[in-house]
């Protein structure tokens, strides 16, 4: 059982949430979950949202640093293409 990296993984898992929440200026739930009333912009957690958090784990995961030796890494563009349709701007 390979373990280690279980604490970071974790953090990073907390941090692609609360990161694709800002986003999106939305709060997500899990499907099982019921969304409030008092909140009307929440959103059940699709499968593409899902994926471009775990595209973010994933680069965070991979790229412990900003920038590496050889070349800077930015965060991945289909993050943006894959949560950007469920964007709420507030009126």
């Amino acid at each position: 059982d390979f373990d280690t990296d279980d604490r970071h993984l974790q953090l990073l898992a907390c941090a692609a949430q609360k990161r694709t929440e800002t986003y999106l200026n939305r709060k997500l739930y899990a499907p099982d979950e019921t969304i409030p009333d008092s909140d009307p912009d929440g959103l059940h957690l699709p499968d593409d949202i899902r994926l471009g958090m775990l595209m973010l784990i994933s680069h965070f995961y991979e790229n412990r640093s900003s920038v590496t030796e050889v070349e800077k890494l930015d965060m991945p563009q289909s993050f943006g293409w894959l949560v950007g349709p469920y964007r709420y701007f507030p009126q």
